[in-house]
């Protein structure tokens, strides 16, 4: 029994030791591929115009609401 308990745990380790790996491994190449500037990675143009958008509609709607009060 007590065998058993001490290889969860080295396999739970082991499993979280890949995981943070994995999680850590992703999160470096989605910088380096979503957020490249030479050339501007379509990703990283359509993340830009969304936030401009947003900012343009959120003008608008202040705009709009000033206008009726």
């Amino acid at each position: 029994m007590r065998y058993l308990l001490v290889e969860a745990v080295v396999w739970s380790i082991i499993l979280m030791g890949v995981l943070m790996w994995g999680i850590d491994h992703g999160i470096k190449q989605g910088r380096k591929e979503a957020l490249t500037t030479n050339p501007v990675s379509d990703e990283l143009e359509l993340v830009c115009a969304g936030l401009w958008i947003g900012e343009q509609n959120k003008k608008a709607w202040e705009k709009d609401r000033a206008r009726k009060y």
